[in-house]
């Protein structure tokens, strides 16, 4: 236990500072989130430039129009086996439980995982 102590200590250390950094970026994210609704209205109401070249930083603006461009996409293990019943409805469900027997042994962790959880009282 002594030599687990300090260790412990620094991982919570450590897990506090991420915590902290985790809540700014979530608000830089929201704030980026606002200004990018911000940008939406001004290209909805006026013919504005695809594309900026922002020389100073060495970096390129560019727009997306909507209906212009693909999101990228996960398929979540519910909706997979929806889709499969929907389509096959006699074979759906063998095809998904052969699909999780051949999926499931990649997910199983080959290293340790550690967790803090808080105190219920």
């Amino acid at each position: 236990m002594d030599t687990l102590k300090p260790i412990l200590t620094r991982y919570l250390e450590n897990n506090k500072q991420l915590a902290d950094v985790n809540t700014r970026a979530k608000d830089l994210r929201e704030h980026r989130q606002t200004l990018e609704l911000d940008l939406a209205a001004a290209y909805n109401e006026s013919t504005l430039p695809a594309k900026i070249e922002l020389n100073a930083s060495k970096m390129v603006f560019q727009v997306k129009k909507p209906g212009e461009w693909k999101k990228g996409w996960s398929l979540s293990k519910k909706q997979l086996q929806n889709y499969l019943l929907e389509i096959l409805p006699e074979h759906g469900e063998d095809v998904m439980k052969e699909i999780v027997r051949r999926h499931e042994h990649t997910l199983v962790a080959d290293e340790y995982s550690f967790e803090l959880k808080t105190l219920l009282e």
